[in-house]
């Protein structure tokens, strides 16, 4: 049934290819073996990061580092100053009213503004110049918590 010649390794003669070993080391080479693997590998190593030099790279850092300036320079507010009398001393009475009326200030109360804060001026007493009693003063504290109440209850 089975054609195959069946054998056994030890029964051949020590001279035959089978009984050879597949491979066959040196003498000694197990034991040199960790330093020059060593050597190979000190050798061969390079370091993990490096930076080379070239002028398309030089170029393109100077094309973004210029990009984001014109973006920052753009995008920053511009600081505005105060006008001076002079600037608007070329503007009309004409464009002034037409710029107020557009506003929707009208020109009563343009007086009364003008004439409440010239009477004011920097003076902390200016309070005095409102003709306010503390009674008075009072009593619209109290109707204003009246008021308060009311409304709070509904």
């Amino acid at each position: 049934m089975n054609d195959k010649n069946q054998f056994r390794i030890d029964e051949l003669p020590p001279e035959h290819p089978l009984r050879q070993l597949p491979f066959a080391a040196p003498d000694g080479y197990f034991d040199t073996l960790p330093s020059r693997v060593q050597a190979r590998v000190a050798r061969k190593a390079k370091p993990a990061f490096s930076i080379s030099w070239s002028w398309q790279r030089t170029a393109a850092s100077l094309a973004g580092a210029s990009l984001i300036a014109v973006l920052v320079w753009q995008t920053l507010p511009q600081r505005q100053e105060t006008l001076g009398s002079e600037a608007l001393a070329g503007v009309s009475n004409e464009v002034i009213t037409a710029y107020l009326d557009e506003q929707g200030v009208s020109a009563d109360e343009l007086a009364d503004s003008q004439q409440l804060h010239s009477s004011l001026g920097t003076d902390t007493t200016a309070i005095q110049f409102l003709n306010v009693r503390p009674t008075d003063i009072q009593q619209h504290i109290e109707d204003q918590n009246t008021l308060d109440n009311l409304n709070v209850g509904s």
